[in-house]
């Protein structure tokens, strides 16, 4: 925006100081305008006010802050990032079995890069714009600009190496530090980071103990099921003390057998020993891990539970409190900066707008106490901000006009743009449009009362009870004909839900109807409903009819499930009605919109462990099959499961593989296959990534459920008396920093003093 832009005057209606506003602001009055309002727009965005405040610089720095350039920054990343899709090891291929998949469409050389390089340089002239807007004193205090720097730096030295190489060299390892890029730009995300590098040295203390109870469990497992040499290897001292034992108690020989079998098997090693006793953690092996002793002693199940009980029941859940009140301590600490932020933005706007008063011909005794109401205004309407936000500061100014008040005081001037922490305001229900007709005002009034939605709740419920009845007793013949007990059935209740949809549209009105969302799923439900119903009535007629009876058909399937489908999720109707269902549903929609940051980390970690499980296991599984038909795998192996698919051949087949260890369902097997083709070494690949993914930032991930719910539940109970639902109140958007708002205290003068002194910028503008 240009500083003539303020020579516009904002809309008046009215007011004291309309008067003193003879002719357009000069030069300095302008440029006094334009910081205060980048300040304001600062405040709003929790931007720190740490740049340069000339005119040209300021201009500058609106345009590198806009929308335009933020999603430029977004496309650019996610092409970036796109690109491990294409690169080689190439990941279009239909399949990724290793057996039948083919050769990969192979990009030539330069192409991926020429593209990597674009985005590299827009990332480059990203910081250079940056660091001329902070300056180098600012520059050295910011941590990520550095590591931006340096990533950047790396990264085009290792492209360099790629096009000098012709794209063979070895290893690209400016893919493994490509997604910093992805933090970088999200100050969420870089919140997020910092919690979890706080959160690291009392996890780090849990691992250890953790670590000490699988190494101390490990050790008893192999004593308690020891792998015993044979008897003729045995020294006689052995055998003697082996033989005083047996005339004591001897042991049944099954009992004997299954005990070296589970030591044989799983306790064979000390690293067996271990791995087996974490897989066992993850309850990916059990009951396995226990059978071949428990069979025969009940007693030696006491071992792997006890084992779980500390481990999974303890440990575990000791990490999630552990990371649950770190995560709040730091994020309610985070916040309380943010807020910081803000107040000195809001009080930096303050003082250049008193800056302003003294080149502007507006002279009024009072104005030395406090700001000009119009240059409030003009600041309002120049900066950008939310819809809701800048409605809110335009009522509180419309209110001080009606006071005929001309300026605004330090204490008035941060009250008003306290609107900026504001929710959106709620949409007022739609007054009922009354008909004049008597029997359609009762219609109206039936409809209107709640006993017409329990009703609707009931058919609902009613309907999918019938549905899972017929599919229980009559599977095959429910689905095969379109003459079945279930398709006459559901073709009444879709009848009555058109009815029901048609006469509250009716009844309710266009607003009233679109007011509440509920309506609007269930009517786009209903609507889909109706026409899957209508073409299958053009097909084969009425079901009630039975003139054209069709059965097994593809068509007939298709239609019948599709209606019982939609049938299913029109019961989720009945959720405004059931409170714990409302919080939940709130919450799951909080989790939507705050999951960019908490998803963005997991992206992250999938991405740089993707890129490395590539480097490190790229073709060390083959199809040995293919080479001996008659060859047998042992059961339960990489090879007898046929796992083909799942390897590290190409960037999306290393994707679901980490996904399949995040579940850690059969997780071992991957431990197993892949230690056996390279080296036990490699299992402290798959175990940092079952620590980073599961352990630290999955327990992050429900720390915020945790926390988003208390809140919700919280709200929900201190609204319980007004006249509107739980999911009414409760369906709103809340933020990370809505969840901290209420425990967050005001920053003192002297704190917001002091950063305003501390800006060097600032501080030549008000000198």
């Amino acid at each position: 925006m240009n500083d003539k832009d303020f020579d516009t005057v904002p809309d008046q209606t009215g007011g004291a100081d309309d008067v003193y506003r003879s002719q357009p602001p000069g030069r300095e009055e302008r440029i006094h305008l334009l910081q205060a309002t980048v300040f304001i727009e600062d405040a709003a965005r929790y931007r720190e006010i740490c740049h340069r405040v000339d005119k040209r610089a300021l201009q500058i720095y609106r345009m590198y802050q806009s929308n335009t350039i933020q999603r430029c920054r977004i496309v650019f990343i996610f092409v970036l990032h796109i690109l491990a899709f294409f690169e080689y090891p190439s990941s279009l291929t239909l399949s990724s079995d290793i057996r039948f998949r083919g050769d990969g469409v192979s990009i030539p050389c330069g192409v991926t890069e020429g593209i990597e390089l674009i985005c590299l340089l827009f990332f480059v002239m990203d910081v250079i714009i940056k660091y001329w807007l902070i300056g180098f004193a600012q520059f050295r205090k910011k941590n990520w600009m550095i590591a931006t720097v340096v990533v950047l730096t790396l990264s085009l030295i290792d492209w360099c190496v790629s096009i000098g190489f012709r794209c063979n060299e070895a290893t690209r390892f400016r893919r493994i530090i490509r997604p910093f890029f992805i933090i970088n730009y999200s100050n969420i995300m870089k919140k997020t980071v910092k919690c979890l590098q706080r959160t690291l040295p009392e996890v780090f203390s849990v691992l250890m103990l953790l670590g000490l109870h699988l190494f101390v469990f490990s050790l008893v497992g192999m004593l308690l099921f020891p792998n015993p040499k044979p008897y003729d290897t045995m020294s006689n001292v052995t055998d003697g003390m082996f033989v005083a034992q047996s005339n004591v108690s001897t042991p049944s020989p099954s009992n004997s057998s299954t005990v070296i079998g589970e030591g044989e098997t799983y306790f064979r090693t000390l690293l067996d020993s271990f791995m087996n006793l974490l897989v066992l953690l993850t309850t990916a092996n059990n009951p396995d891990v226990m059978m071949p002793v428990y069979q025969q002693n009940r007693f030696y199940s006491l071992y792997f539970i006890v084992f779980l009980l500390i481990g999974n029941y303890c440990f575990m859940n000791m990490l999630l409190a552990v990371i649950y009140n770190q995560f709040r301590g730091y994020f309610q600490t985070s916040m309380q900066s943010d807020l910081l932020r803000r107040r000195v933005g809001v009080r930096a706007a303050y003082e250049v707008l008193k800056e302003t008063d003294r080149y502007s011909n507006i002279s009024h005794a009072g104005l030395r106490h406090g700001v000009s109401l119009y240059n409030v205004k003009t600041i309002i309407e120049h900066a950008d901000l939310p819809v809701h936000v800048k409605s809110a500061l335009r009522e509180d100014l419309d209110r001080k006009v009606t006071m005929s008040d001309d300026y605004f005081s330090l204490m008035e001037f941060q009250a008003c743009f306290e609107a900026m922490e504001t929710d959106p305001p709620q949409k007022q229900k739609p007054e009922l449009r009354w008909f004049q007709n008597v029997w359609v005002r009762r219609l109206q009034r039936c409809v209107a009362h709640r006993v017409f939605g329990y009703f609707g709740n009931l058919v609902a419920t009613a309907n999918v009870i019938v549905i899972a009845t017929e599919l229980s007793l009559e599977y095959d013949k429910s689905l095969g004909g379109n003459t079945s007990n279930l398709n006459i059935v559901n073709f009444v209740f879709v009848v009555y839900y058109f009815v029901e949809q048609v006469v509250k549209f009716v009844a309710f009105g266009w607003k009233r109807y679109v007011y509440e969302y509920w309506n609007i799923f269930d009517g786009v439900i209903t609507v889909i409903l109706v026409i899957t119903e209508f073409f299958a009535v053009g097909y084969y007629g009425f079901p009630l009819s039975g003139s054209k009876q069709v059965h097994d058909t593809p068509v007939v399937w298709n239609f019948v499930r599709i209606i019982n489908i939609l049938i299913l999720f029109r019961l989720l109707r009945i959720i405004p009605n059931i409170k714990a269902m409302t919080i939940v549903a709130a919450t799951l929609v909080d989790l939507v919109r705050n999951l960019k940051a908490f998803a963005g980390i997991l992206i992250v970690i999938y991405y740089s462990f993707a890129i490395v499980g590539i480097e490190i296991f790229h073709n060390a599984i083959t199809n040995t099959a293919s080479n001996n038909t008659g060859l047998v795998f042992e059961c339960g192996s990489y090879q007898q499961l046929e796992y083909w698919a799942n390897n590290f051949d190409d960037f999306a087949a290393a994707l679901v593989v980490l996904w399949d260890i995040m579940v850690v369902n059969n997780w071992s097997v991957f431990l197993k296959a892949y230690a056996k083709v390279k080296t036990e070494w490699s299992y402290l690949y798959f175990i940092i990534w079952w620590l980073f993914s599961v352990v630290i930032v999955m327990q992050l991930f429900t720390a915020l459920i945790i926390e988003n719910f208390i809140m919700k539940w919280d709200k929900s109970a201190s609204r319980r008396n007004r006249g509107n639902s739980d999911f009414e109140e409760s369906h709103h958007f809340m933020s990370v920093h809505d969840m901290f708002r209420e425990s967050l205290h005001e920053p003192t003068e002297e704190e917001i003093l002091l950063h305003i002194s501390n800006n060097q910028y600032l501080q030549t503008t008000l000198s």
